[in-house]
């Protein structure tokens, strides 16, 4: 089966506005938003994908991918050309049509001429702005002991919260006969009343099935142009579409909340996987800073990034990235500072995201007076407050 891991390609698509992860989507794309202190969110995708053996990979590029097309280049140089490895920016270029990427779907059919070139057996499909550990060799099994045409890798969810994701029904040989985004009631699974399956995003499919249901897809004026919505209730009507059931942690980055609490949540006793396990990297591209100082600051359960200034005050349950100061007498609770960013003397933090390069004034707070922070900054449904990159009191 060796040799057929080196016929799939993986195509990640990292070109949605990320609206909902606004102002840390102002400047950038959403995978390439910081997180846990030291990596971007497209390197667990790509982690995943380099840790399966998978090393031929597409980036499926488009509303402002500056800030990630520098950190492909500085953390993701590894593969080398005379091995026929790569992975690549495919932005809309205009090939089969004069628009922007107007769908999942849209953009992997724009770029039908690369999967022609490059020929492989299958295409795995996946997110670039999804946090979880998975080997996708054990995808790639389960397709071919199914013997299917495609593959849709699914998380088990509480019926009654489904509503919120495209929701799968199965049979009891996993085999998919329903399909549907948002429904207002979630087909439960077939064993356990109580739980439904939710799309994660990912799919893997046989290249001549899956160019054939694009092709179709574009033709008809009436589709969205998406794989959840339109292509993928298309073919479980006449192809063998299945459903992959992993239940391991897995955290779609789409909020602010949700966004906040999949870095919380590395903060846990038990993590939901381990960062530094040598069996399982996640590659990243870390910048050239010294070692953190860590001055008279009091310091408990918390990520701290290389070049921190840590001076005085305290950093609890908090995650800091890289050239943080904080000044004696500041406090950061719960929060995520990004890099470069200086929290002044007597300056309060709390349930805050705070983005890169922004100057927190002595003695201000951020997460302790609500009519104050709306005064400066958004607040997410739970409450989180978050400051935008280079911000500065007037």
């Amino acid at each position: 089966m060796e040799t057929f891991y080196k016929k799939v390609l993986v195509m990640i698509l990292c070109g949605g506005k990320g609206e909902r992860l606004y102002p840390l989507t102002r400047d950038r794309a959403k995978p390439s938003v910081p997180f846990a202190g030291t990596y971007r969110i497209i390197d667990f995708s790509l982690s995943n994908s380099l840790n399966s053996g998978f090393r031929k990979i597409a980036l499926l590029t488009q509303y402002k991918s500056l800030s990630l097309e520098r950190h492909i280049l500085k953390g993701w140089s590894i593969f080398h050309p005379e091995s026929n490895e790569y992975i690549i920016s495919l932005p809309a270029q205009g090939r089969v049509s004069e628009h922007w990427y107007e769908g999942t779907a849209d953009a992997v059919f724009q770029n039908i001429y690369t999967i022609q070139q490059e020929n492989p057996d299958v295409i795995l499909v996946l997110s670039g702005d999804h946090v979880y550990r998975a080997d996708y060799r054990k995808v790639l099994k389960f397709f071919l002991d199914k013997q299917a045409e495609a593959v849709v890798m699914t998380h088990t969810w509480p019926v009654a919260e489904a509503g919120r994701f495209g929701v799968l029904g199965i049979d009891r040989d996993h085999r998919i006969i329903n399909f549907a985004e948002k429904p207002k009631k979630p087909f439960p699974l077939p064993w356990s009343p109580d739980l439904a399956l939710i799309s994660m995003g990912v799919y893997l499919f046989s290249t001549p099935v899956l160019v054939k249901a694009l092709i179709r897809d574009a033709r008809n004026p009436k589709s969205s142009h998406d794989f959840g919505k339109d292509v993928i209730p298309e073919m479980i009507k006449e192809n063998r579409v299945y459903a992959y059931i992993y239940e391991d942690y897995w955290q779609d980055i789409g909020t602010i909340d949700a966004y906040w609490q999949a870095n919380m949540d590395f903060l846990k006793e038990s993590p939901p996987f381990r960062l530094n396990d040598p069996d399982w990297p996640i590659r990243t591209y870390k910048p050239q800073y010294p070692p953190s100082f860590l001055g008279n600051a009091n310091i408990k359960n918390s990520i701290i990034g290389d070049g921190c200034q840590l001076l005085g005050g305290s950093i609890q349950n908090s995650i800091l990235s890289y050239g943080v100061t904080i000044e004696p007498g500041a406090s950061v609770e719960e929060s995520i500072v990004f890099e470069g960013t200086l929290i002044r003397k007597g300056a309060k933090v709390r349930r805050a995201i705070i983005d890169k390069n922004v100057i927190i004034p002595e003695k201000f707070t951020i997460g302790y007076d609500r009519s104050l922070d709306e005064n400066h900054f958004k607040i997410s449904a739970g409450g989180i407050v978050t400051v935008p990159k280079g911000w500065r009191l007037e």
